[in-house]
């Protein structure tokens, strides 16, 4: 089981004074160096196994591809985080050789490491999902896990909430817009795909079949409503959606529809 460990230990040395450490460790760092689960500590999915990495949006059907892809360490980081976190970091995890590899990893220089995950991030196919605002923010507020609104407050008052907030979601990093997740600090998008809710199986579908993975998606944790999401809106409060999304729903082409 540790074989491969010790002499990759006991040629760290030599390749390194010999210049090649780096050649070595790029190798190592894109062959199947993969845990059970495709994760990423502190950040998002990041794959080795298929070779991507998944941009979860709250309430856009995330559970779901989890379930094929694996679990995030820790969700809701953007797509420019986490092309910092693989320019910077050893991002493959789980196991004492994986550790062993991270220190071996880290002793590279900042610029190497930047290189080597640079060409990692470019290779990966980076994608999420987006969802109708209006609707989205009827499933924030009839979510059933940890931060459950709607036995405390009506969804007239929901929405206010929502109007002043700078976060959709429970973590730290504010993400106003869905585009936010995708995109780098000047707009430029850093996605190959963004799918949409609405059509979920078929973009998916187009997903795994560029991953080369099982095309049907299990639909995990579904919050069934007995309302369509526009019976839950007056005026005012759909006009409030409208003006606090009108990146994501110009962007995405949304409308309030029935």
């Amino acid at each position: 089981m540790w074989s491969f460990t010790f002499h990759w230990v006991q040629d760290f040395s030599i390749r390194k004074q010999s210049g090649k450490f780096s050649e070595l460790i790029l190798g190592v760092h894109a062959a199947a160096v993969t845990p059970k689960w495709c994760k990423i500590r502190g950040s998002d999915v990041i794959c080795h196994k298929y070779k991507c990495i998944f941009v979860e949006v709250p309430k856009t059907g995330s559970t779901s591809v989890r379930a094929i892809l694996g679990k995030a360490w820790r969700p809701h980081l953007n797509l420019w985080q986490i092309k910092n976190q693989v320019e910077n970091y050893w991002t493959h995890y789980g196991g004492r050789k994986n550790r062993i590899l991270e220190v071996l990893y880290l002793a590279l220089p900042k610029e190497r490491r930047m290189q080597i995950g640079h060409r990692q991030f470019a290779t990966y196919f980076k994608f999420g999902f987006v969802r109708n605002p209006w609707d989205r923010v009827v499933s924030l507020y009839e979510r059933t896990e940890a931060l459950q609104l709607k036995d405390r407050m009506p969804f007239d008052e929901f929405v206010g909430w929502i109007q002043y907030s700078s976060s959709t979601c429970v973590h730290s990093s504010p993400h106003r817009y869905q585009l936010d997740w995708f995109v780098d600090p000047n707009g430029n998008v850093l996605a190959d795909f963004i799918g949409k809710f609405e059509r979920l199986d078929e973009d998916w579908a187009f997903v795994a079949q560029k991953l080369g993975i099982a095309a049907n998606l299990p639909h995990r944790r579904a919050n069934p409503r007995t309302r369509h999401y526009t019976e839950y809106y007056t005026a005012r409060t759909r006009d409030i959606i409208a003006n606090k999304f009108k990146v994501d729903i110009e962007r995405f082409g949304y409308e309030f529809a029935g």
